[in-house]
C-alpha cells in the first residue's frame, strides 16, 4: 500500500482518530474520580557487592559477571514471601497496639473483633516475628489471623501489589519502594520491609556459614597440630643423630676420603723411596766395612746403638717427651764427634764417605721409612672411620627424606585447610554486608502517576485501536476506489473518472443547467468534461464502451459522454450493442412506441426459392440504414436500438446484414457513433464488436474488486494494443478523488 496514500486516508478519519480517544480519556478520567490517592516511600540498601570496604582475609578480584548473578540471587530472595509476611505482621500489630493511632480500620458491617482476639493475635505475631515464623495454613489461628490482615489490608497480596524492589542502574543500591493510602504507612512498610529482611538475611547466611566456618577452623587447627608433630620428629632426629645437614656432611666426608686417598698414595711412594736407599745404603755399608777392634769404631757402634733405643722410645711415646728429644740430640753431637776423630785418624773406608757416613745416612733413612710408615698407618686408620661412617648415611638419608617429605605434606595439607578457612571466613563477612543506607520517610505530596497513566492509556490504546482498524480495513479492503489504486492494480491508462452521484433522480440536462451546484454535481460535471477531452483526442469517430462484469456503469458513462459532447454541437448516435441488457434503448427511447431497433428481421431480405438465380443484397445499405435511427428528447443525440433479452451473440444477429457497412454508413453522418458492449466476464459480445470501432473504453466501477475473471478481461484489453482507447473509473467517492 502507498504510504502517502495511507496517509491522507489517515488524515480524512483524522475526525474519528481524534474524538475516540478523546471520548476514552473522558470516560477514564470520570472512572478514576473514585481512585484514593496513593503516597510513595522510597528505602535503599546496600549490598557491598561492588565495594570493597571491608577488610578482606584473601585477594578477591572484582567480578561483574559474579557481582550481576549476586544481584539476581539477592532480588529473587527479596521477592519471596517470608521477608513480606513479616512486613504484614509488623503493620498488622502497629494498627492493633492501643498506643499507636491505627492507619486502617475494619468494615464494622463486615467484621467485628473482640478484645481477647485483637490481644490473641497480637501475642502470636510478636511470637512469629521474634522466632521468624511465616504464617501457614496448619496453624491453628491460621484463619483468625487471616481475618485480621484482610480486614486491616494487609494481607500478603496487598503487600506485593503495592511493594516495589528493584536495583539503582549501576550501582550498589536495592530501592523498596512502597506504595499506600497514608504517607506514615508508606514510610512504615518501606522501613518494616527493609530491616525484616536485612534480619532474615543476617540469619540465613550465618546459618549456612557458621558449621563450615567452624568444621574448616577445626580442621586447620588439626592440621597445624599434625606439622607441629611432624616438625619434632625431625628436629628430634637430627638431634639425635648430630645431623644437620646430611647432604652437606655427606660431601665433607666424601672431601676428607679423597683427600687422605691421595696422601696415602704419597705417603706409599716416599715409603718405597725409601726402602730402596736404605737397601743401598746398607750394601755400600757391607762393602766398604772391615772388620776392626778399635776402640773409636766401638764407641761409635755403641753410640749408633744407643741412638736408636732412644729414637725407638721417643717415637713410640708420641714424640712428645723433651728430655728424651735432648738426650737423644746429646748423643747424635756426641757420635759427630766421635766420627770426626776416627775421620781425622784417617780412618777412611772409601772416596768421599765414611762407614760412619753411611750408617748415618742408613740411620736416618730407617728413621724418615719409619716415620712415612706410621703416617700410613695413621691414614688408612682415618680413611676405615670415613668408609664406616658412610654406612649409617645411607639409612639416616633415607629416614631423613622421609621425614621431610611427612613435614611438607603436613605444611601443604595445614596450609590447604586455612586458606579455605579464610575464605570461608571472608564469605561470611561479605555475607553481612547489607546494610541500611536510606531509611524512608512520609512523603509530602501523593503520586500523581496512577490517575493519570490510566487516562493516558486509555487515550493511548484507543487511539492505536483506531490506527490499527483504519489501516487493517485499507490493508483489507480490495475495492479499486481511486484513480492511482486502479493504475497499480490493473496497469491500463485511465481516460476519465466520474464521481458518484445520487442517480434515483438523475437529471443530466438539470446537472449543466444549474450554475452554483453542490460540490457532486460540480465535480461531476468537471470529470465529464475532462473525459470529454480525452475522447476528442483520440481522433476515432465509433466508439465502443464495455466493462469486465455488469452493472459497472456503461449505460450511464456512454449517455453522459453523448450528452456532454453535444453541448458541443457533436452529432452523437449511439448504437445499443448490448443486446443482453438494453438500457439505453429504455433510457433514451422511452415513450416512443415505434422505437426502431436493429435486430428487428422486417427488413431483411429473404430469397423465395423462384428467386434464387437473384445475387443477395445487403440489408443496410445506404437508402434503408437512415431508417434504424430514433431521435431522442436530447438534442443532436440519437439511438438505434435493440429489443434486448436476446440470447443470440451480436455476430449471430447481425450475420449476412453488413453490420459494418452500416457503422461505416452512419459514421458518416455524425460526428461519433457510440457502441455498447456486453459485460467481458459473462460475454462474448464485445469481442465480436471490436472489429467495428475505432476505440474500445472499458468502464471500471471504483467499488468493486479486481478478481481472477477480472485479470483476464484486463488481459485481453491490454491485448488490443493502440485500439484500446483507455478506462474510465466510474462511482469514485468525492472524498477518495481528494486523496
Amino acid at each position: 500500500m502507498d504510504l502517502l496514500y495511507l496517509g491522507k486516508v489517515l488524515w480524512r478519519k483524522s475526525w474519528i482518530i481524534i474524538s475516540v480517544p478523546l471520548i476514552a480519556g473522558i470516560a477514564a478520567f470520570f472512572l478514576t474520580r473514585d481512585i484514593p490517592d496513593k503516597y510513595l516511600a522510597n528505602a535503599q540498601i546496600a549490598t557491598g557487592y561492588t565495594v570493597d570496604d571491608q577488610v578482606q582475609l584473601t585477594e578477591q578480584r572484582f567480578s561483574s559477571r559474579d557481582t550481576e548473578i549476586r544481584f539476581s540471587n539477592l532480588l529473587s530472595s527479596m521477592h519471596s514471601g517470608l521477608a513480606m509476611n513479616m512486613t504484614s505482621f509488623r503493620l498488622l500489630l502497629h494498627d492493633l497496639d492501643p498506643e499507636n493511632v491505627p492507619f486502617h480500620q475494619p468494615d464494622p458491617s463486615q467484621y467485628r473483633f473482640s478484645d481477647e482476639e485483637v490481644e490473641k493475635v497480637r501475642t502470636i505475631l510478636t511470637d512469629k516475628l521474634e522466632r521468624f515464623s511465616p504464617l501457614l495454613s496448619t496453624d491453628p489461628d491460621f484463619e483468625l489471623i487471616t481475618d485480621f490482615l484482610i480486614a486491616y489490608g494487609y494481607n500478603y497480596n496487598d503487600i506485593v501489589d503495592n511493594l516495589s524492589i528493584d536495583r539503582i542502574p549501576n550501582t550498589d543500591y536495592i530501592n523498596i519502594a512502597m506504595k499506600a493510602d497514608k504517607p506514615a504507612l508508606a514510610a512504615l512498610g518501606a522501613n518494616a520491609y527493609t530491616e525484616e529482611f536485612i534480619r532474615y538475611h543476617k540469619s540465613l547466611r550465618s546459618e549456612r556459614t557458621s558449621e563450615s566456618v567452624e568444621f574448616l577452623r577445626d580442621l586447620s587447627e588439626k592440621k597445624r597440630r599434625e606439622l607441629e608433630q611432624k616438625q619434632q620428629q625431625l628436629k628430634d632426629f637430627k638431634s639425635r643423630n648430630n645431623v644437620y645437614n646430611i647432604e652437606g656432611e655427606s660431601g665433607m666426608k666424601m672431601g676428607q676420603l679423597s683427600s687422605l686417598e691421595t696422601e696415602a698414595a704419597i705417603t706409599q711412594s716416599n715409603i718405597t723411596r725409601l726402602q730402596l736407599q736404605i737397601r743401598n745404603l746398607r750394601d755400600n755399608i757391607a762393602q766398604l766395612s772391615a772388620p776392626s777392634t778399635s776402640a773409636s769404631n766401638q764407641r761409635i757402634l755403641e753410640l749408633r746403638s744407643r741412638i736408636n733405643e732412644m729414637n725407638a722410645r721417643y717415637i713410640t711415646e708420641g714424640a712428645s717427651n723433651q728430655a728424651l728429644l735432648d738426650s737423644l740430640n746429646f748423643l747424635r753431637e756426641e757420635l759427630r764427634m766421635e766420627q770426626d776423630n776416627s775421620l781425622r785418624q784417617g780412618a777412611a773406608t772409601s772416596p768421599g764417605y765414611t762407614v760412619i757416613d753411611l750408617q748415618r745416612q742408613l740411620e736416618e733413612k730407617e728413621i724418615e721409612l719409619r716415620v712415612q710408615q706410621d703416617n700410613m698407618r695413621m691414614i688408612r686408620s682415618k680413611m676405615g672411620a670415613i668408609s664406616s661412617s658412610f654406612s649409617g648415611f645411607a639409612s639416616k638419608e633415607a629416614e631423613l627424606a622421609a621425614l621431610n617429605k611427612d613435614v611438607e605434606l603436613a605444611t601443604q595439607e595445614w596450609t590447604l585447610a586455612l586458606d579455605k578457612y579464610n575464605e570461608a571466613r571472608n564469605r561470611q563477612l561479605a555475607s553481612e554486608n547489607l546494610r541500611m543506607v536510606l531509611r524512608a520517610s512520609p512523603p509530602v505530596n501523593p503520586e500523581p502517576g496512577i490517575r493519570l497513566i490510566i487516562i493516558a492509556l486509555a487515550i493511548f490504546l484507543s487511539a492505536t485501536i483506531c490506527l490499527s482498524v483504519i489501516v487493517g480495513m485499507e490493508v483489507l479492503d480490495g475495492t479499486i476506489r481511486t484513480p492511482d489504486r486502479f493504475k497499480r492494480m490493473a496497469n491500463l491508462p485511465i481516460v476519465g473518472a466520474i464521481n458518484r452521484i445520487d442517480s434515483r433522480n438523475f437529471n443530466i440536462r438539470t446537472y449543466f443547467n444549474q450554475q452554483n451546484g453542490n460540490e457532486d454535481t460540480e465535480m461531476f460535471k468537471s470529470l465529464l468534461r475532462k473525459f470529454r477531452h480525452e475522447v476528442e483526442s483520440m481522433n476515432a469517430k465509433v466508439i465502443l464502451f464495455t466493462s469486465p462484469k455488469r452493472r459497472e456503469g456503461k449505460t450511464f458513462t456512454t449517455f453522459s459522454l453523448a450528452y456532454v459532447l453535444s453541448l458541443l454541437d457533436k452529432r452523437i448516435l449511439i448504437l445499443d450493442t448490448n443486446f443482453k441488457n438494453n438500457s439505453l434503448s429504455q433510457i433514451l427511447g422511452r415513450g416512443q412506441s415505434d422505437l426502431r431497433l436493429l435486430d428487428t428481421r422486417k427488413h431483411k431480405l429473404l430469397v423465395s426459392a423462384e428467386d434464387a438465380d437473384r445475387k443477395p443484397q445487403p440489408e443496410f445499405d445506404h437508402d434503408n440504414s437512415y431508417d434504424l435511427i430514433n431521435p431522442t428528447k436530447y438534442k443532436n443525440i440519437f439511438i438505434v436500438g435493440n429489443s434486448g433479452g436476446g440470447q443470440e451473440s451480436p455476430a449471430e444477429i447481425l450475420s449476412g446484414r453488413d453490420f459494418g457497412n452500416l457503422v461505416t454508413i452512419l459514421a458518416d453522418s455524425f460526428d461519433y457513433v457510440l457502441m455498447e458492449g456486453a459485460s467481458l466476464n459473462e460475454y462474448s459480445d464485445t469481442k465480436e464488436l471490436v472489429r467495428y470501432a475505432d476505440k474500445v473504453v472499458a468502464v471500471f466501477s471504483a467499488d468493486a474488486t479486481i478478481k481472477h475473471l477480472d485479470r483476464e478481461a484486463i488481459h485481453y484489453l491490454k491485448s488490443l494494443g493502440k485500439k484500446f482507447g483507455g478506462a474510465v473509473l466510474n462511482r469514485v467517492e468525492l472524498k477518495d478523488l481528494k486523496l
